[in-house]
Parts: structure tokens; sequence; C-alpha cells
């Protein structure tokens, strides 16, 4: 009985084996939580068509908005580790998932690929509004409540804001805008007073108040940090991410890593010039790398939320 099990377990580790050393026979389904249009959408098509070619097989985006990416993420943690069902987030938003969304999920349930670009968060509002500085915007909501909108409840943008007001002493109100290209809409349309959301490319649309990172973007040069006006611990940039089921080979793992990286060391001035018109840096980090940046990232919101006492934050 033993020895039938050793052979079995044997077995199985040659046919895996097998399988990843063909990888990949077939069409490779890529996993967004968002709909069409925004920043995630925008940045797995810029790899899209270059990876395709390194492989030799199709990339299918995949659209599964739902509970703030939660419906995606399940979906992929449920699929056979193949590596072709794979799973794209932003580190913000897998970590708002796990933390304050009831995912049954955590980042142990995936394995890390690569991160695609990094970017930062950008608070807007309308060209023609009355806010010319986010110093306007803070005093002006000291004495009415203005709206904003984010992505999601709890994403970046909104613990950012939540943030700010705590310390400078006010109150907005946070409406949960369905992704960035709808946030972004919102606040051209006038529905909203400021967006918050990681750059889609549409901020050039509106008026930026500032940004969420270290040092002032090269798309914004004249914008402030929100370091720099006095929220120090509100520093910190954006990395888009790939990650496949937890068990998928290591061989796997590493030919969709090797295959993005190529992507954009044999392209890096056309990527670079691309991901201008969405205010993006592109960045393959290493699978190791990938799981450090988002362990950071989950460290940093989990502290955030238990000072905002979000009431269905992951203990």
């Amino acid at each position: 009985m033993l020895a039938a099990g050793i052979v079995m377990s044997f077995m199985i580790g040659i046919s895996a084996a097998l399988a990843a050393s063909d990888y990949p026979t077939r069409y490779i389904d890529v996993v967004i939580p968002y709909g069409p249009g925004g920043s995630t959408d925008s940045v797995i098509r810029l790899y899209k068509d270059k990876v395709e070619k390194i492989l030799g097989q199709p990339i299918v985006v995949i659209y599964k908005p739902g509970a703030a990416g939660v419906t995606a993420g399940e979906h992929v943690r449920q699929s056979k580790p193949d590596g072709y069902t794979i799973f794209m987030s932003s580190d913000a938003a897998l970590v708002t998932s796990i933390l304050v969304k009831k995912a049954s999920f955590t980042l142990d349930d995936f394995a890390p690929i690569c991160t695609l670009t990094t970017t930062t968060t950008y608070l807007c509002v309308k060209k023609d509004s009355p806010y010319k500085t986010m110093v306007d915007f803070i005093q002006a909501a000291k004495t009415k409540k203005l709206t904003y909108t984010t992505s999601s409840a709890f994403d970046t943008g909104h613990i950012v804001v939540e943030a700010i007001s705590r310390q400078a002493g006010f109150k907005a109100i946070p409406i949960p805008g369905g992704g960035g290209a709808k946030a972004m809409t919102a606040v051209l349309g006038g529905h909203v007073v400021m967006s918050g959301v990681a750059a889609t490319g549409m901020e050039s649309q509106l008026r930026v108040l500032a940004t969420v990172n270290p040092t002032r973007t090269e798309a914004y040069p004249d914008v402030p940090t929100l370091k720099e006006l006095g929220f120090p611990s509100l520093a910190w940039g954006t990395y888009f991410t790939l990650w496949a089921p937890k068990g998928t080979p290591k061989e796997i793992i590493d030919k969709l890593h090797g295959a993005f990286s190529n992507a954009l060391d044999n392209n890096k001035a056309e990527m670079i010039n691309r991901t201008k018109a969405i205010n993006h840096i592109p960045k393959v980090l290493s699978p190791k790398e990938t799981l450090e940046t988002a362990t950071a990232k989950y460290n940093t919101f989990k502290k955030m939320y238990t000072e905002m006492k979000v009431p269905t934050l992951k203990k």
C-alpha cells in the first residue's frame, strides 16, 4: 500500500513536470477585478501582444468585477494550478479584498508571478473647481461636507483621504466608484468633488491636487506629494501584479515571469512611452520581490484599517 502510494506520488510529479515543460499549449486567461477601460485593463494590454508572441499562445482578458476584487480573486483561487488562469490586481486592491471584503482567500492562496507597472494615487478635482490646491480642499472640507470617490470602499484612495481628514480635522463623504475609470468620470461629470484613484490617464482631464507617492511624479512635477503637505505616513506607490493559484508549478511561474520580463526588456523604450499616457512606469519584479511588496502593503493597510476601526477587518 505504501509502495503504491509512493509510485502514485512519483507519477503525479512526473506528469506535473511534463505539463510544465510543455506549457503553454493553449490560451491563458488573465482575470481582472474590474470592467474594461480602467488602469488594470490598460496595464495588461500593454504587455498582452508581446507576451503572446513569446509564449506562442493567446492571452484572454476576463473581466470579473464584483465585491471589490473578491469575485475575481475567488474565481482564480478555485482554478486549477496549471498556469492557464491567473489573477491581475493592484497590490492595494488585493490586500483590501483580503483584509476588509470578507474574502475567503489570503495571500498564501496565490503564487506570485511578477509586477507589471508601478504608479501612484492621484487626488483630483474638476479643472473649473474652486479648489486650486489640496490645502483649499482641506479648508473647505472643515466647513462643509465634500464628497470624494475612489475605485472601491477601503481602497488606497479611501484610506488616504480618511487619514488626511483625521489629521486635519474634517469629514468628507466617500462614494465608491466601481473602478478607476468610473471614479474619474464621476468627477468629470460633477457628481462628486474629488477622486482618489490610481492613475488611469484620465487625470490629465482634471486638476491634480496631490499625489500619494514618496517623490513627485514625472507627469506632474509641480504637484506636491502628501508627504510634502505634512502627511509623511502617506507615501507609497502602487504595483500592478500577477498571481497564480497556489500550487502552480515553479517552472510555470518562472516561464510566465520570464515572458513578461523579456517583453519589457525587449521593448523598454516603447513601453515606457506608452505608459506615460496612463502615468504608470513599467517594472517587472521577481516572484519573491512581488510577494515582499504585497506583504509590506498588507502590513501597512492593516495598521491603517485598525486605526479606522473598520468593522469588517479580518483579524
